[in-house]
């Protein structure tokens, strides 16, 4: 009799295992599947979600009255007219001609910007540092922003501006080297020229130089102001 009573129960537990096994099997099928249905990862991910609306200043020189110092200024407008408020956090960079490239800001007494304030009479210029934060929606809510670097070198002929911050749009390429996933992130590219001695120019802005912004390397798509040529989309 307890043979037959501890046979039943041995049933009843195998029984009991082998529903608890398949209900894992069950769902370390679909957790499988999920995965592999799922969207693809960052490697593959290229679109669209979000541009900011720029009206772009001119690039000039500026010679600080005190010291003699030079500085490479640019000034603009950017407004959010999406959907939602966004983190503005941009990176304007200017490639000289020598192969340098100069981050705004670095190398910029905290005096000298405001001076520039002064000087183009608009105390709600924003710099590098200030000006990242929100950026609400509507027109109301656009923000002005310079953007400076020193000017030790005068000796230049071409100048070009990337600005990055103003699209969410990026695309992931292979290193050729490492063949790692390398993010490149839609960068607005503005050309000048530079004719002459710019010390002599003095403030006078610099000409775009709208064939290259137009047609230049690696262009995506032309920018565009007034329906002229402004710069140029690109991948950086």
């Amino acid at each position: 009799m307890v043979q037959m009573r501890q046979t039943a129960v041995s049933r009843n537990l195998s029984s009991r295992i082998l529903v608890l096994l398949a209900a894992v099997s069950s769902l370390v099928a679909t957790m499988s599947w999920s995965s592999a249905t799922a969207a693809p990862g960052v490697a593959s991910v290229s679109g669209q979600d979000w541009e900011l609306g720029l009206t772009p200043g001119d690039l000039r020189l500026y010679v600080d009255p005190v010291d003699g110092r030079r500085y490479w200024y640019f000034t603009y407008t950017v407004t959010n007219l999406t959907e939602r408020d966004l983190v503005f956090a941009p990176r304007i960079e200017l490639f000289m001609d020598s192969g340098r490239i100069l981050r705004s800001g670095r190398g910029v007494p905290s005096r000298t910007v405001g001076q520039l304030r002064k000087l183009l009479g608009n105390p709600l210029l924003e710099d590098q540092n200030r000006i990242i934060g929100d950026l609400r929606v509507g027109k109301e809510n656009a923000r002005t922003g310079i953007a400076v670097w020193p000017a030790e070198n005068l000796d230049v002929t071409e100048l070009t501006l990337f600005f990055q911050g103003l699209s969410s749009d990026r695309k992931v390429v292979q290193h050729p080297e490492s063949g790692d996933p390398v993010s490149l992130y839609r960068t607005l590219r503005r050309e000048y020229t530079v004719p002459g001695d710019p010390e002599k120019r003095g403030s006078e802005a610099l000409p775009l130089d709208t064939r290259k912004n137009r047609r230049g390397p690696a262009c995506e798509l032309e920018f565009q102001v007034g329906g002229k040529s402004a710069g140029c989309w690109i991948y950086r």
